[in-house]
């Protein structure tokens, strides 16, 4: 397993700052960011990114193995938790209780199990920046309708509530759906959800 200790300390020895880094390898300042604080695991494409721009193989990121005699609290492997995940992912259907608690819950879930259960800080970003993209772009989509009402001129305003209605149904669907779907991903064991990266 990488250790984001390992690839800070390497990043360091070799005199580059994160910026540099990111310029040199493609990959963002923010990922090397999360990376480095042990927010995110990187896996494929990043890891092969940085360890070409630093000039190492894949394996010196890994984490150096624990002296015999370690601590119960220096251990601190994340464990696998798939019926956690599902929880995370469903917990945005709370939403249909009171608007922002689909961002709002998902979030206090990410951030209390990031650090101890496995895939955990990848889904919880993914499900939360869903909701927020998924939050403005109802917003909009009403703000649409209000201003299509302002240039008509208020002449079709018996089509008005049945219009509020429609996009209210539309995009609380949609969310619905996408949860579900995602939810079924989850299910099948399949981690790559919500593919549009924030």
């Amino acid at each position: 397993m990488f250790s984001a200790a390992r690839i800070a300390a390497i990043r360091k020895k070799k005199g580059l700052s994160q910026e540099m880094l990111a310029e040199q390898s493609g990959i963002s300042l923010r990922t090397i960011q999360r990376v480095e604080q042990g927010d995110t695991a990187p896996r494929g494409y990043t890891l092969q990114a940085l360890a070409a721009a630093l000039g190492v193989s894949l394996e010196e990121f890994q984490a150096e193995p624990e002296p015999a005699a370690v601590t119960p609290s220096a251990v601190s492997l994340l464990r696998n938790d798939p019926d956690f995940l599902q929880v995370l992912n469903l917990s945005a259907l709370s939403f249909l209780l009171l608007p922002l608690l689909n961002i709002l819950v998902p979030w206090w879930l990410w951030r209390a199990r990031r650090h101890t259960t496995e895939h955990v800080a990848m889904l919880g970003r993914r499900v939360v920046g869903f909701q927020l993209l998924w939050q403005v772009a109802s917003f909009f989509a009403f703000m649409l309708v209000v201003v299509g009402q302002q240039l008509t001129g208020g002449a079709h305003r018996r089509l008005m509530p049945g219009i509020y209605l429609g996009v209210l149904v539309l995009t609380y669907a949609t969310n619905v759906l996408v949860i579900g779907y995602n939810a079924w991903r989850l299910r099948q064991g399949n981690l790559n959800v919500y593919p549009i990266r924030f």
